[in-house]
């Protein structure tokens, strides 16, 4: 790969990472033995028949550690998040960080 070629990627890459970011900070999920229910941060859509969070999240947790979801994602029950099911994610209490 040529000093241009490594630029360009350099330079496509980064533009991706500044776009993709949001204005302010996403509610970071902790540790998972906290006192915030994941219900304030997850709901189960009945029509769509997943589970939405309710804002744009990331996840610091040791099952999950640097995993983020934006708030349109649907996830079907079963679905993985890390090594825990969504099912069993949307039943923690957390700490936000």
């Amino acid at each position: 790969m040529n000093l241009f070629a490594a630029r360009r990627c350099l330079l496509i890459g980064l533009a991706g990472l500044i776009t993709a970011c949001s204005e302010g900070p996403l509610p970071t999920i902790g540790r998972t033995h906290g006192d915030v229910p994941m219900s304030r941060l997850i709901a189960f859509d009945s029509q769509q028949k997943c589970y939405r969070f309710l804002e744009n999240v990331a996840f610091e947790a040791p099952f999950a550690d640097g995993m983020a979801y934006q708030q349109t994602t649907c996830l079907n029950a079963g679905k993985k998040i890390g090594r825990k099911t969504i099912d069993e994610v949307a039943e923690l209490h957390v700490s936000l960080t």
